[in-house]
């Protein structure tokens, strides 16, 4: 078993936070990039910021604890995985739904990891319900679409595009209050 500590205490977390409690697989940019989008979100949504630091969805949640097993497949499956090149920006929204984020690109290359990840046999009995979902990284999304309106007039032209190297995705799961610690880092293209 891996040494991976799971919340315990759980009885008073929100109707969605259960299904979040194995983790999911997620980019986090280099610092620097981090430090600037955490700054956005702690100004525009707290709640977002309170939850996780600044990232990129990646898979649909574990539904079990990972194994040894599970991780040294990963490992394999993803050394023959490139590492590429991640831009991030400009910012939108996704309406209907409310919110703004960074805009993840290319979307080939981060739809590929993510089915590639999919296609494990610990993703076998889990509904995959995010596929259609474009890349992003979140500025605020616990917010109106008035809100949403508001902060996009605000920042639009004003927050810089960046870029990084994706060489590796991580494991965040959640604590008792549920904040996402990274626990588990799989490189890319260099067997684990």
């Amino acid at each position: 078993m891996l040494d991976i500590s799971y919340a315990k205490n759980t009885g008073h977390w929100e109707h969605w936070w259960p299904q979040y409690q194995f983790g999911a697989f997620y980019i986090f940019p280099p610092e620097e990039i981090m430090v600037l989008v955490d700054g956005l979100r702690e100004q525009y949504d707290p709640k977002s910021a309170g939850i996780c630091r600044a990232h990129i969805s990646l898979s649909e949640p574990l539904d079990h604890p990972m194994t040894i097993e599970e991780l040294e497949q990963l490992r394999s499956d993803l050394a023959g995985f490139k590492p590429f090149r991640i831009s991030c920006g400009p910012i939108r929204m996704h309406p209907p739904y409310p919110g703004v984020t960074f805009t993840i690109q290319p979307e080939r290359e981060f739809s590929e990891l993510r089915s590639r990840i999919h296609g494990l046999p610990m993703f076998r009995d889990v509904e995959i319900k995010r596929s259609t979902i474009d890349p992003h990284m979140t500025i605020a999304e616990f917010i109106t679409m008035e809100r949403s309106i508001e902060i996009m007039e605000e920042l639009q032209d004003k927050i810089p595009n960046c870029e990084f190297i994706c060489d590796h995705i991580e494991l965040a799961v959640p604590n008792d209050d549920f904040y996402f610690e990274r626990v588990l880092r799989v490189t890319l293209g260099a067997g684990g």
